[in-house]
């Protein structure tokens, strides 16, 4: 004889499914947790064993390499904008003529 208070066996298994997927859920939930934490204790560590003159070092590196970046951007960027002034001034100069010519301009 079936029970009352049992669900139907497909909501039975959706459940059973439900519950076992939030179980691995929260199990890797735990080690991603935990592989941070190892990550966390490995780079304090690292940070504690560093020299000052390393730690310096690096930073003056990572320094150099971003200023190194900033200047290549700005002189491609005062390339652009001068191929930009050019081309502005090259269509300004055949509206002038067209207008001279007595043509529409647009």
């Amino acid at each position: 004889m079936i029970d009352s208070k049992e669900p139907p066996p497909a909501l039975a298994a959706n459940a059973s499914i439900s519950a076992l997927q939030v179980k691995l859920a929260s199990q890797n939930l735990a080690v991603a947790a935990s592989n941070m934490l190892g990550l966390i204790r490995c780079l304090r560590l690292s940070a504690m064993l560093m020299d000052e003159t390393v730690i310096a070092a690096e930073e003056q590196e990572e320094y150099e390499a971003c200023m190194e970046e900033a200047q290549v951007a700005a002189e491609e960027s005062a390339e652009l904008e001068g191929e930009l002034i050019r081309l502005w001034r090259e269509e300004l100069a055949q509206q002038t003529t067209s207008l001279e010519g007595g043509g529409d301009v647009g």
